[in-house]
C-alpha cells in the first residue's frame, strides 16, 4: 500500500477535512505512475539477473570443453615412445 492511500485512509472526509483532498486526481496519477516505474524496475532486474545467469552458464560449459580438449591432447611417455591417451 502506497503512503498516498495509507494517509487517505487516516484522514476522514469531514466539511473542513475536504480541503485536503482538492488534488486527489494528481495524487492518484502520481501514486499510479509511481506504482508502473517499481514494475518496471522489478522486470529489468529480473531480466539482468537471468541474463547473468546464463552468461555464467555459458562460460562454465567454455571453460569445461576447454578443459576437456586439454586433458585428451596431453600425451604420456611410455618406454621412450610417446603414445596419446
Amino acid at each position: 500500500m502506497g503512503k498516498h492511500e495509507i494517509r487517505l485512509r487516516k484522514q476522514r472526509f469531514t466539511t473542513r477535512g475536504s480541503e485536503r483532498f482538492r488534488n486527489y486526481g494528481s495524487v492518484l496519477k502520481q501514486h499510479e505512475e509511481e506504482k508502473r516505474i517499481k514494475v518496471i524496475i522489478k522486470i529489468f532486474t529480473y531480466f539482468l539477473i537471468i541474463a547473468a545467469l546464463i552468461l555464467i552458464f555459458a562460460v562454465v560449459t567454455r571453460w569445461e570443453q576447454n578443459q576437456d580438449k586439454t586433458a585428451n591432447n596431453t600425451s604420456v611417455t611410455i618406454n621412450g615412445n610417446p603414445q596419446t591417451k
